[in-house]
């Protein structure tokens, strides 16, 4: 991880685990929050045969970052 990536995550209260490559298991919670993501995305592009999935995706996007649940805070 570059210094610069550290300090970020520091100024902001992360913290910071190193997780194996191609290895999705060692990460679970950013794992769920994609199928999560990309289930919603599917189910939007196939309701109505949506063009517009990358703006959709934007507000996806906010409203996953903005929530709140156990694993998250």
């Amino acid at each position: 991880m570059s210094d610069f990536f550290k300090a970020f995550s520091k100024l902001m209260g992360q913290r910071q685990r190193a997780t194996l490559a191609y290895r999705p298991q060692a990460n679970g919670a950013a794992e769920r929050m994609l199928q999560t993501v990309t289930r919603a995305i599917k189910m939007y592009i196939a309701d109505v045969d949506q063009r517009d999935w990358d703006e959709y995706a934007e507000r996806l996007t906010f409203a996953q970052n903005t929530s709140h649940d156990r694993t998250r805070n």
